[in-house]
């Protein structure tokens, strides 16, 4: 009950009023599985199914995807009628998307008899409402956040020394690295005009190590959050920037989301079981569905597309045929692909991310050069270092875990230190609570 009130506090510090949309889907989703699992009809079964992804999926349209779908259809309506259709004036509740995939997991895993109802509401709507992760995931499954929640922990030392470490680690990542790449990237993609290449090329760079920071560092801010509580969350990222290609990169980014599309999507479209080409449609069905996911815009398509397609040439070529390159330089090359798709997932307009990608090879080099801070260098170098042992153990709870005393003393001041020092000036907002 502490955990739930804590959540609803949490949830209404934004809007309070969208709270009760997500009682609505707590509610809808609580009793359908309820008749889902009672229900021997397969027939009405799939309709109680329907009702529930119905409702999940029509609140996300509305709030998310609704004026998208107005301003493309003004396009073609304004020309002949002479008039268009009003834009709807309401914000996205913060995390909306990461609290509908969250619920239909749930449903669809008690429609399959993965897991049984919960028969306790509030238990199910703290997993719904957990404050760690409702706003930026990882995209948890009741099979493991539910079984977590129904633990009996009590507060103590011993939680502190697990959760802190890690809060202070994902303070580090945004406040140091990913903000201070923020302001050298806001600053570039704002005064395009006046931009030198290298500047540019640089700030596609920076990008990708801004959002990974931003990204990471607020994950693990929420295991630490949970681990304050006795709750363990699923690990999120696997050190992504070391991947040999984009195929190894999906692996280990957003790993909630990827294997969510894998569980939920592909899967039922049938995988890689059926014909070579329904399995390249398949993948690249749910990488569109991935881009879609993370905004409304064509844009964020391009952006999944662009992914499908370097991940079906990895697959196709490279897998089945492998270069002898050093490693190094597969992890080179993987950051620089991801960096420059990562354009199209920046910049809200295609014609933007065009304009960035011309500016690069466009070679005006005459224009005033900005370079990097020294400290940003400095910091990102530390924290390679850091993740160049650190995924060693998997993730930075065993490392953290595995370190001697002196290590950890030396370690958590630094990070300290460098949050105290460096933090970016600006306080820029988590990337992802826009999804």
């Amino acid at each position: 009950m502490v955990l739930f009130a804590a959540s609803c506090f949490f949830y209404m510090y934004f809007i309070p009023k969208y709270i009760l949309c997500l009682f609505f889907l707590i509610l809808v989703d609580f009793f359908m599985a309820k008749k889902i699992h009672d229900q021997q009809n397969e027939r009405k079964k799939k309709l109680l199914l329907l009702v529930s992804i119905v409702s999940n999926f029509g609140l996300l349209f509305y709030f998310k995807y609704l004026n998208f779908f107005i301003e493309n259809a003004n396009l073609v309506l304004l020309p002949i009628f002479n008039k268009e259709i009003g834009l709807s004036k309401e914000i996205l509740p913060i995390g909306l998307s990461f609290h509908t995939f969250q619920s239909v997991s749930y449903i669809v895993d008690v429609y399959k008899r993965k897991i049984k109802p919960e028969t306790h509401l509030g238990i199910y709507s703290t997993y719904v409402l957990f404050f760690p992760q409702m706003v930026a995931g990882p995209i948890e499954r009741f099979s493991t956040l539910g079984a977590e929640l129904k633990k009996t922990a009590k507060f103590s030392g011993h939680l502190l020394v697990k959760g802190l470490p890690l809060i202070l680690t994902g303070f580090f990542y945004k406040m140091v690295i990913a903000d201070n790449c923020g302001e050298y990237v806001n600053h570039t993609y704002t005064n395009i005009d006046s931009q030198n290449s290298y500047n540019v090329l640089i700030a596609v760079f920076l990008f990708s190590i801004q959002i990974y920071s931003d990204f990471f560092g607020y994950s693990l801010i929420a295991q630490g959050s949970a681990r304050l509580f006795g709750i363990q969350l699923i690990d999120n990222f696997a050190f992504p920037f070391f991947s040999e290609n984009i195929v190894s990169f999906w692996r280990k980014w957003h790993m909630s989301l990827t294997n969510w599309f894998r569980d939920y999507v592909y899967i039922p479209l049938g995988g890689n079981k059926k014909s070579h080409l329904r399995h390249y449609i398949n993948i690249l069905i749910v990488f569109a569905l991935s881009g879609l996911w993370h905004g409304a815009g064509f844009n964020f398509i391009v952006w999944g597309l662009l992914h499908a397609v370097a991940y079906l040439a990895v697959t196709l070529f490279f897998i089945k045929h492998p270069i002898k390159i050093p490693v190094a330089l597969k992890y080179l090359f993987t950051f620089a692909l991801v960096s420059f798709i990562f354009v199209f997932f920046r910049n809200g307009k295609l014609s933007d991310s065009t304009i960035i990608l011309s500016k690069i090879v466009s070679g005006n080099t005459h224009l005033l050069f900005k370079p990097i801070s020294v400290f940003l260098l400095m910091n990102i170098g530390f924290v390679f270092v850091l993740e160049l042992f650190a995924r060693k153990y998997g993730n930075y709870t065993s490392f953290l875990e595995n370190k001697n005393e002196f290590k950890k003393v030396l370690l958590y001041c630094y990070l300290f230190f460098g949050i105290l020092t460096f933090s970016g000036i600006d306080n820029l907002p988590f990337i992802y609570f826009q999804f």
